[in-house]
């Protein structure tokens, strides 16, 4: 693949076909050469650079997921020793940590554990401090009744008398 333009390259192939002897001011067949030649080494080395900041950024995500398990186990532990210090538990409950991600399942019958690291999907860390008079998501969770749905009833389809009734659920 190249990357030089079509318009581009149609001039480098007049100045190599029909104008190769051909030379203008500054411009000739050498110099466009030449000038092809170091947008595509230039063009090579950005791909190479864009393959190393995709590994780097991997790199990053998986590291930030490390320390948000660590931070995660932190948080947990400080509960168990904040029980009796009200202005520790308050510091703690304040602190919003984002739910770590799963690691993804492998397509072949490897487990979790043989997969590589590069397949653990990773969320970036963000800020987690939340305003004091907010509730942490796991105490709203808790606090919330489990929600009501309403029960599904069967109705006849078709006119009634014409053989076996044909139901459907509805709401």
């Amino acid at each position: 693949m190249t990357s030089l333009s079509a318009p581009v390259q149609a001039v480098l192939e007049l100045f190599q076909g029909p104008l190769a002897d051909v030379r203008f001011a500054d411009v000739n067949a050498a110099s466009l050469a030449t000038s092809a030649a170091e947008v595509e080494a230039a063009a090579s080395a950005v791909a190479e650079l864009d393959a190393k900041l995709v590994e780097l950024r991997q790199s990053l995500a998986e590291r930030q997921e490390v320390l948000l398990q660590l931070a995660q186990r932190a948080v947990s532990y400080a509960r168990v020793y904040a029980e009796h210090d009200e202005a520790l538990t308050e510091q703690l409950a304040r602190i919003t940590l984002p739910r770590a991600a799963k690691p993804r399942k492998a397509s072949n019958a490897k487990s979790a554990d043989d997969a590589p690291a590069s397949s653990v999907e990773a969320a970036p860390i963000e800020s987690a401090v939340a305003p004091a008079e907010e509730a942490s998501t796991a105490e709203l969770e808790e606090a919330a009744p489990a929600p009501e749905f309403p029960r599904k009833t069967k109705r006849r389809l078709g006119p009634p008398g014409r053989g076996a009734a044909q139901s459907a659920p509805t709401e």
